[in-house]
């Protein structure tokens, strides 16, 4: 196992600075508009429901993050480590707590968002219980990289979602920039407490290949469900499919532009900070303002 100790301190400001970054647990709270939650984004239905089926992985799966890193804590000999490993815990309790209440939004539209979303728990439930402590370690570990690089892109080509409902692009954009906040968060814990190695290496490629492989065909399954029970991606047919594929895999092709970062993964020397992005967190300041403000603008939350 590795020794050295992580440090974790961050100057936002520092030129070139490459991380890594203690996470910090904020309280924020969104209220995207129900009427809103199938045409939210600005490329029409069927890229939104593409972005809702991604939300509806998020409630359980934050949730074995959590467990993941928890039951690690203790073991953790560093106290940056474990302090971002305690602001990690509390950064993903938030991220599960706002995307359970916006899948809510999808049964009240009718669509199977309860039903979808307690698959994932099923599925993470059975893993959990059913396999070795490390398993679900090394699953966070792969699918924080995709988390994270999917905030990266989201954050690099504001484009990407520039012009959507705003408090809808507001949750994603903050979703995206904690996500790269604590993005080698686990990863630190994997090495610290299980090792770095051959052994460790093959584990973390192996269930990085595992969970690639089903995790992407239950994203379209879930965005296929879901295009079935809106009646705008009815009503887009084909071409509907056709442009969410072009804007994921095609042109612009914002899936498509993570691969090269994805496939660093396997690199035996890998870290997650290799990916200089810690500029991209500049904007956190403003967010949470906005966030704060929009929410006070509502004056309190829906029961």
């Amino acid at each position: 196992m590795s020794t050295a100790a992580i440090d974790y301190r961050f100057n936002r400001e520092q030129p070139g600075y490459s991380g890594p970054v203690m996470p910090e647990r904020r309280d924020l709270h969104f209220l995207p508009p129900g009427d809103r939650i199938c045409d939210w984004h600005k490329a029409g239905p069927n890229v939104t429901q593409f972005m809702n089926a991604l939300s509806l992985f998020f409630p359980a799966g934050e949730r074995m993050f959590i467990d993941a890193v928890r039951s690690y804590r203790d073991d953790i000999p560093d106290p940056d480590l474990k302090k971002a490993a305690t602001a990690f815990i509390g950064q993903e309790a938030m991220h599960s707590r706002e995307h359970s209440e916006y899948n809510q939004l999808l049964d009240a539209a009718g669509l199977p968002g309860t039903e979808l979303a307690d698959g994932v728990a099923r599925y993470t439930a059975y893993i959990q219980e059913n396999s070795a402590r490390v398993t679900p370690l090394l699953m966070t570990i792969a699918l924080e990289h995709y988390t994270a690089l999917m905030g990266d892109a989201l954050l690099r080509y504001p484009e990407q979602i520039a012009g959507s409902q705003e408090d809808y692009a507001r949750m994603w954009r903050w979703h995206a920039l904690e996500e790269i906040e604590h993005k080698a968060v686990a990863w630190d814990v994997y090495e610290k407490c299980v090792g770095r190695g051959p052994k460790a290496y093959a584990m973390r490629s192996a269930v990085m290949l595992s969970t690639t492989v089903t995790f992407w065909p239950h994203v379209i399954l879930f965005y296929r469900r879901l295009a079935a029970a809106d009646p705008a991606c009815r009503a887009a047919g084909w071409r509907g499919h056709v442009k969410l594929a072009n804007f994921m895999l095609g042109y612009p092709g914002y899936l498509r532009r993570l691969l090269p970062e994805y496939l660093a993964y396997f690199k035996y020397s890998f870290h997650p900070w290799q990916q200089n992005n810690a500029h991209l967190l500049n904007e956190l300041d403003e967010l949470v303002d906005d966030a704060e403000a929009a929410y006070a603008a509502h004056g309190a939350r829906p029961a």
